[in-house]
C-alpha cells in the first residue's frame, strides 16, 4: 500500500470500529476537518493525520470526473477491511474555497431473515403475511439507519424464494446483493434515472416491485402507478413514524384516494443494538381498519400500539440494551399527539 492508500484504510478501519454509518469529509483549503455520522448523532474528529491527498484519492477511486471539479459527483468503491469486501458511495460538492464529501457505509453483505430481524412473533408474522400479498403498496419510513432496506429486502428475498415471482428492484446504490431477484443500480451518468428506471421496469409487467426510495412527487405517483396496475409495490420513505409518512406522501401530492386504493401498510421503525453481535429491529405497524383510521382522521386510533410504545415494550422485556432508545423516546411522544395535515 502507498501512504496514502494506507491513511484510507486506517480510516474506514476506525469507522468501522466506531460504528459510524457516514463519514462526512470537509476541504477548507488545504485543512481537512472529519466527521462521523453514529446513531443519528455527527460526532467531530480531533486528527492530525489526514489531509487533502485522501480527499483526492476518494475521488479517482470512486470513479469521478477530474476534469469536472465543481459539478456535484458521486461514485462507489470496494475497499478489504479484515478480509471482507466493504462498499462504500463517496458524493461530493464544492464551491470555490469550500469542498464537502460524504462517504456512506454500505451493508451489501447483510442479508437477513424476517425471523431474524426481531424478536416479537406477532411483528414477524405480520412481515411472513406480506410474502403472499399480491398487490398493494408496502412502505417502510423511518430515520437513516433504521433498517428500512433490510427490512423490505428480507421480505423480497422470502417472495422470491416461496413463489415463481418476477421480482425486480431499482436502487441508489443496491444495498444488499440477493442473487435470487433481478436488482438495478441507478446510472445517472447513462441516463439511467429513477424516472426512467421506473418507466422501463413498468413496462416488464414485475409482478413484485421495489423502488429503493421514495424521493420526490414524480417517484411517489409511479410508485403508487405500479400499485393501482396490479404490482405489490415496495418502497422506503424518510420519515419519524406513519404519521408522518402520510403527511409526507400528501405533501408529495398523492391524494387520499389513492392512498386507500394501494397502500397496504405502513412499516415505521428503529434499529437498536439487542446484544454486542445482535441488532433488533423494533416496528410500529398501521394497517387494515387502523391504517384507514389514520387517513380519514390524521391521527392513531384509540389504543394503538405506536412506536414509542413499541419501543417502551422492547426496553421493558430487555429485548434491546441502546441509549439511543432514549432519545427516540423524546421526539416519538411528542409526535404520537397527533398530526395536523391534509390531503393533496
Amino acid at each position: 500500500m502507498t501512504s496514502t492508500q494506507e491513511n484510507l484504510h486506517q480510516l474506514l478501519e476506525y469507522a468501522s470500529m466506531r460504528k459510524a454509518t457516514d463519514i462526512h469529509l470537509t476541504l477548507i483549503h488545504d485543512h481537512l476537518e472529519i466527521q462521523f455520522r453514529i446513531r443519528e448523532q455527527i460526532v467531530p474528529l480531533i486528527q492530525d493525520l489526514w489531509d487533502q491527498s485522501i480527499f483526492e484519492y476518494l475521488k479517482y477511486i470512486a470513479g469521478m470526473d477530474l476534469t469536472n471539479p465543481f459539478i456535484p459527483q458521486s461514485g462507489q468503491f470496494a475497499w478489504k477491511l479484515e478480509g471482507k469486501t466493504i462498499f462504500y458511495r463517496f458524493s461530493i460538492l464544492r464551491n470555490q474555497d469550500l469542498q464537502t464529501g460524504v462517504i456512506r457505509i454500505l451493508n451489501t453483505h447483510i442479508n437477513m431473515t424476517i425471523d431474524e430481524l426481531t424478536t416479537k412473533q406477532a411483528h414477524r408474522d405480520f412481515l411472513k403475511q406480506l410474502i403472499y400479498a399480491r398487490k398493494g403498496l408496502v412502505i417502510a419510513c423511518g430515520p437513516t439507519n433504521s433498517g428500512k432496506t433490510t427490512t423490505l429486502h428480507a421480505i423480497l428475498h422470502a417472495i422470491s424464494k416461496n413463489s415463481g415471482h418476477k421480482v425486480v428492484s431499482l436502487e441508489d446504490p443496491i444495498e444488499i446483493e440477493d442473487p435470487l431477484y433481478l436488482q438495478l443500480q441507478i446510472n445517472e451518468e447513462i441516463g439511467f434515472s429513477y424516472e426512467k428506471g421506473i418507466e422501463e421496469l413498468l413496462r416488464h409487467d414485475p409482478d413484485v416491485l421495489l423502488i429503493g426510495e421514495t424521493r420526490n412527487s414524480y417517484t411517489a405517483k409511479m410508485v403508487v402507478r405500479a400499485a393501482l396496475t396490479g404490482s405489490l409495490a415496495f418502497t422506503t420513505l424518510h420519515a419519524s413514524n406513519t404519521l408522518e409518512a402520510l403527511e409526507r406522501l400528501y405533501d408529495l401530492g398523492i391524494t387520499k384516494y389513492e392512498l386507500k386504493n394501494t397502500l397496504t401498510v405502513l412499516i415505521g421503525q428503529r434499529l437498536y443494538q439487542a446484544s454486542p453481535n445482535k441488532k433488533e429491529i423494533v416496528y410500529e405497524i398501521l394497517s387494515g381498519k387502523d391504517l384507514n383510521y389514520a387517513i380519514e382522521n390524521q391521527t392513531y386510533p384509540k389504543d394503538f400500539f405506536s412506536l414509542s410504545d413499541e419501543i417502551l415494550e422492547a426496553i421493558a422485556q430487555h429485548r434491546i440494551h441502546d441509549s439511543q432508545a432514549q432519545y427516540d423516546l423524546q421526539d416519538l411522544q411528542r409526535g404520537d399527539r397527533g398530526a395536523s395535515f391534509t390531503d393533496g
